[in-house]
Order: structure tokens, then C-alpha cells, then sequence
């Protein structure tokens, strides 16, 4: 019988019916055009019921927030998930959930090659503690440690920890936000939304040098993806944006690196990594991973790659799936 294999995340929901290596059907959602994952899933398997792809003997969702137990609730959306419900009400016989990086952990065993870039060889040691970091709507985060004969992923909230500035410009964005909410994570400012809200700080602190156009285009909601292209233009403004976010971003890369110890790898994953891949190889993103006073001889060893396939947490979610169902 079928597996069901499932990906949600602040913007997007990927869902997916897999036999063995065949992909059966899949589906992708605009999160914010449900009230809850349950609609979501019901449309899923009434159309793939329409395609004769009805029964499904195990599911693993991936779920960007924290699980707790059999319940889980999505950061950046008002939806809540209870597995037990959830399988009752479409009759699945095991079904889990998983948070979205822990979902791309185990995805990255079916990654090849192809599916990474190096952005520093480093010294991998087999069978060491791996990390994972990735922005996209959110900040995820993710620690992989050896069981045996394989690597088990362990879930972590790490991208809401308090920002630490690394230099004068870093102090001065973080007051600019202290102003404006009560805390500021990590979250805040490696993310989607981040990056639009590091363009605005550079737009006060930098008066006068901002693009009129590009804050128009924010305002009417284009997001960051105008930052990007703008700074491909060069747009100076958005140009320094990015280099912040980089710095930022790698500084935290490092620190999660540290935390665990990661002699097995680092792994930059997430959707924005792949559309910034020249980016981050070209200096400032490693030059702040490796910025660690008397450690940074040690991360300097930290293999780390960019995972540049956007369906590893679904292939993940399908790898727990198969191991619910065998």
C-alpha cells in the first residue's frame, strides 16, 4: 500500500502518495489559502481518490514548528495537528509528524551529489554529529546524531534564540528592532521576512540612500525576492542588505556548528539558500561561520554544503513514512 509523505510550511504544503521509488501523486497547497492542515489533506486525498490512489498504510508529516508528542502547531500559520485525530478521521494506520527539519535530516541521506554544493570541504569525520540550518519563511534548525547504522535527527527551535550582533552596524540594527517588538531572535532577521525587515533598517539608518521604487514594491508586498534582484541591478542599499544577511546567517550557522560540535558536516538548507547560492560561496556567509575567536580553527575543519534540492524534507517525511510502514 501506499505511503503518505507530507511537508508543510509557512507558505507552501507539499503532500505526496509514494509506492516503493514511484511517486503515485502529489500535490503542492497555498498554506494560507486553508483554515487548517485537515482541509488540506482531505482535498489532497479526494483527488487522489478521483486517480484511483485512495489507501494509505502509513504517513510522516513534516510540520514547520514544534511537535510535541502527537500534537504540533505551525509557527507561521494559525493551524494545529493532532496525529491521533488526524488518523482516525482518514483512516490511517500509523501516521506521525515531525518537525520540517527534522524532516530534511533524514531527507539528506537520499540526497546524491548533484544535490549539494561545498562551500568549505573542511575534514569530515564519519559518524559525527551533523547540523542543520535553513531561512525560508522561518529560521529551521536541526541536529543529527549517529545511532548505529544510520543518523537520527533531533527537532530544535534553535532559530528563536536571541540575535547577537557581531559588529557596530549588527548593534545598531539590533536597537533599531528593540524599538519596534519586545525581542528579537535570529527568526527576526534569517528569513523571508527578515531580510525585507534588513532592508528597511538600512533605508532609516543609511537616510536618503534607499530606492523609492523598491520600498513602493515592499509596501505592495513583493517581498524580498525585489531586494535580491534589485542588489543584482546594483542597487547599493539592497546590495549591503544581502551582505548583512549573509554575515548574519553564517554567524548563526557557526554557532549551531559549535553547539553540537558538528565534525560531520554542516548543511545550509531552506528556500532561500538555493536563489542566493552565489552568494553565500563568495565570502561573507563562511567568512562569519568561521569568525569564532579561539574556536575558529576548529569549525574551520566543519565540512559544509548547501543542499540545493527543494524536496529533501519531503523526501524526509517519505523515509519515515517507509519506516512506519515496513
Amino acid at each position: 500500500m501506499p505511503i503518505l509523505a507530507g511537508d508543510i510550511g509557512g507558505t507552501k504544503t507539499l503532500l505526496q502518495l509514494k509506492e516503493g521509488t514511484g511517486i503515485l501523486f502529489e500535490r503542492r497547497f497555498d498554506s494560507n489559502a486553508f483554515a487548517t492542515f485537515d482541509d488540506v489533506l482531505a482535498s489532497f486525498l479526494d483527488q487522489a481518490a478521483g486517480e484511483g490512489r485512495a489507501d494509505v498504510s502509513a504517513a510522516c508529516i513534516g510540520v514547520a514548528g514544534p511537535v510535541e508528542g502527537r500534537r504540533a502547531r505551525v509557527t507561521n500559520l494559525p493551524w494545529r495537528l493532532d496525529a491521533d485525530a488526524l488518523a482516525a478521521r482518514f483512516g490511517i494506520p500509523r501516521l506521525r509528524l515531525v518537525n520540517d527539519f527534522q524532516a530534511v535530516g533524514y531527507g539528506l541521506e537520499t540526497l546524491g551529489d548533484d544535490d549539494l554544493r561545498v562551500l568549505q570541504a573542511g575534514q569530515p569525520q564519519p559518524g559525527a554529529p551533523r547540523a542543520l540550518i535553513g531561512a525560508g519563511t522561518g529560521l529551521g534548525e536541526g541536529i543529527l546524531v549517529w545511532s548505529g547504522d544510520h543518523y537520527e535527527v533531533l527537532a530544535s527551535e534553535g532559530g528563536h534564540v536571541d540575535f547577537a550582533p557581531t559588529d557596530a552596524l549588527q548593534r545598531a540594527l539590533l536597537a533599531w528592532l528593540s524599538e519596534r517588538q519586545p525581542r528579537v531572535s535570529y527568526e527576526n532577521i534569517v528569513s523571508g521576512p527578515g531580510l525585507e525587515t534588513l532592508y528597511r533598517f538600512h533605508a532609516a539608518h543609511f537616510a536618503g540612500q534607499a530606492s523609492a521604487e523598491l520600498l513602493a514594491a515592499l509596501d505592495q508586498g513583493k517581498g524580498g525576492a525585489v531586494i535580491s534582484q534589485a542588489a543584482g541591478q546594483g542597487d547599493v542599499l539592497a546590495g549591503r542588505t544581502l551582505d548583512m544577511f549573509m554575515k548574519i546567517y553564517g554567524a548563526q550557522a557557526g554557532n549551531l556548528a559549535l553547539t553540537c560540535l558538528a565534525a560531520g558536516g554542516v548543511y545550509v538548507a531552506g528556500g532561500i539558500a538555493p536563489r542566493m547560492a552565489e552568494r553565500l560561496g563568495n565570502g561573507a556567509f563562511m567568512a562569519a561561520f568561521r569568525d569564532k575567536g579561539k574556536m575558529s580553527e576548529l569549525v574551520a575543519r566543519y565540512p559544509v554544503y548547501l543542499v540545493m534540492n527543494p524536496r529533501v524534507g519531503l523526501q524526509g517525511a517519505a523515509e519515515v513514512a517507509a519506516r512506519l510502514s515496513s
